[in-house]
């Protein structure tokens, strides 16, 4: 009768330990893919701000891009006629970016050397701050948004684990409708494996800190 009563004893303080464990381990993993889901958000929303800003980038890039040929075509029709002072009055209105290119270009000869470039937007000198600005910008979104999928990932991971703790949490729990010893003592172990393989799968995880500034 003794050896029973312990046995029923030992039986029941498992499972009132196991689940409590699996109580307090299913708060703090659904606590963490709540966090995970928040930095998802936050990187997603980071991706979609520079794509956007790379996008008005490219478009201010491409105007002033329009602006350079606009007044190089000037300049052109300016040379062709021998105009030198509509000529002079085209080249003061270059912009900085696009008048390093074309006295780079004009170095090369280009009205007598065949060989010479085209024209200095095929210049090595020729650089689009905007441009170069948007490139950056969509590189850091493309960062933003992998780092929202790893944080997805997680967040699902955890997920997991918190189904893994209430499946832990079921056989806990009914393990204390069943008289028999040895059911409730299968059931409480079962619960115990469960909760065990989520501490492992959750063990891999990284942790995410609660900022409150």
């Amino acid at each position: 009768m003794s050896e029973r009563f312990d046995r029923a004893w030992f039986v029941e303080v498992s499972a009132a330990l196991v689940i409590s464990l699996a109580a307090a381990m299913t708060s703090w993993v659904g606590f963490q893919a709540a966090l995970w889901d928040g930095e998802q958000a936050s990187h997603y929303a980071q991706a979609g701000a520079a794509r956007a800003e790379a996008t008005a980038a490219v478009s201010a890039g491409g105007q002033l891009q329009t602006a350079d040929l606009l007044m190089f075509q000037g300049w052109l029709n300016a040379a062709a006629q021998d105009e030198p002072a509509l000529q002079a009055f085209y080249r003061q209105r270059f912009r900085p970016e696009f008048a390093t290119a074309f006295e780079a270009w004009t170095r090369t000869g280009p009205l007598t050397d065949p060989a010479a470039p085209a024209s200095p937007f095929v210049m090595p000198e020729y650089r689009s701050a905007r441009l170069d600005q948007a490139q950056r910008l969509q590189k850091h979104a493309d960062e933003q948004f992998a780092q929202g999928q790893r944080a997805n990932d997680i967040g699902d991971r955890f997920v997991r684990a918190t189904v893994l703790l209430a499946v832990g949490l079921f056989f806990g729990g009914i393990g204390q409708t069943f008289k028999s010893i040895t059911i409730k003592g299968v059931l409480v172990a079962l619960a115990f494996l469960v909760c065990l393989a989520s501490g492992l799968l959750v063990a891999k995880l990284p942790i995410l800190e609660l900022k409150f500034f």
